[in-house]
Formats: C-alpha cells, sequence, structure tokens
C-alpha cells in the first residue's frame, strides 16, 4: 500500500505508523524508567518504616519488662530482608548498564532472574507487614 492509497482511505502511511511505533517504543522505556523509580520509592519507605519499628522494638522492651530485649531481633531480620532486596536491585542495575556487552547466554539467563524483582518487592511489603503486626500485638497486649 502506498502512501496516497492511504491518505485518500483515511488509513496511516508507512511513515505514520513508523513514527507511531517509535513513540510506543519511546513510552515503553519511559515506562520502565518509572517502574524502577516506584520499587526504590517502596522500598525506601518500607526502609524507614523499618527504621521507626527498631526504634518501637526498642522502646517496647525497655518500657514493658514482660517483653524481651530480642524481640529487637524481628525487625533486625526485616532489615537483613530489606538491605538483601538492596542489592539484588543493586545487582541487577549494575549488569544492565553493560547489557551490550553481555553474551545472549547471559542475557536469556538474566531475565529468567530479572522475574524475581517483583516477587522481591512483595516479600519486602509482606515482612515489613509482620514486623508491624508483631509490633502491633505486643504493644496492645
Amino acid at each position: 500500500m502506498d502512501d496516497e492509497f492511504a491518505k485518500e482511505h483515511g488509513l496511516m502511511t508507512d511513515k505514520e505508523l513508523a513514527d507511531m511505533d517509535q513513540r510506543w517504543k519511546k513510552t515503553e522505556e519511559e515506562a520502565l524508567k518509572n517502574m524502577l523509580k516506584h520499587f526504590d520509592r517502596i522500598h525506601d519507605k518500607l526502609f524507614n518504616f523499618n527504621n521507626i519499628l527498631i526504634a518501637g522494638y526498642f522502646a517496647l522492651s525497655k518500657l514493658e519488662k514482660e517483653i524481651s530485649l530480642a524481640t529487637i531481633l524481628i525487625p533486625i531480620a526485616n532489615l537483613v530482608v530489606l538491605l538483601y532486596i538492596e542489592y539484588k536491585m543493586m545487582e541487577k542495575n549494575r549488569f544492565e548498564s553493560e547489557i551490550t556487552k553481555k553474551p545472549p547466554h547471559e542475557i536469556e539467563l538474566w531475565g529468567k532472574k530479572i522475574v524475581r524483582t517483583n516477587q522481591y518487592s512483595l516479600l519486602a511489603i509482606i515482612s515489613t507487614s509482620i514486623v508491624l503486626l508483631l509490633f502491633l500485638r505486643y504493644l496492645l497486649s
């Protein structure tokens, strides 16, 4: 189909289709960048909230004699989980910063690992929620 035929019949020309395809690819790239920013912001908020919970557990153990100081290990264990997730995200970014220099088999293997990114974020949310629920249980008992 030539451009004149397309214009006559209200269809998009080849150039318009190519431009639209380029815009979609750019939108895809921007969405990926934004998604990673959102993951980073979520992880930062969980990290900060966990630090508040560490202080809360410490305060509870000092105010309530029946609550052991060892309960502070609960949010500290969660902190270790959050640090591990941050490390994995850093590793992901390091790999992707040199992705054009990697052989295809490494990229394919990495693609299988990258699926876990969402799972790590979900793990961070769940583990921090559990720490919060335990804190509330200690606080209200």
